[in-house]
């Protein structure tokens, strides 16, 4: 390989690089997993641009506010949810 091709390597890597040190210094509960916009939007049936539509608008009467912000996008502790979840199936009943 040339220089000029390890260079654009190496920029591409970086991003990838950047999003696995952001969640390395994450620090989370032990109890708690993380999920993404692709893995909340299964758990509430909704598709992954669904959930990043309803976030870039900051409607969170769907779905549940983000714990993080990181570079790589927002994500969630699983634990949060299933607390927002109950929250939600109790409203819903008290109507």
């Amino acid at each position: 390989m040339d220089s000029f091709s390890d260079f654009v390597y190496d920029l591409c890597m970086m991003l990838l690089m950047v999003k696995q040190v952001d969640l390395d210094q994450m620090e989370v509960p032990e109890d708690y997993e993380i999920l993404d916009a692709t893995a909340l939007g299964s758990r509430l049936g909704f598709k992954r641009d669904t959930v990043l539509a309803y976030l870039s608008r900051r409607n969170f009467r769907r779905i549940p506010r983000p714990n993080r912000l990181l570079a790589m996008g927002p994500i969630w502790y699983e634990k949060s949810v299933r607390e927002w979840e109950a929250k939600e199936e109790g409203r819903t009943r008290g109507r």
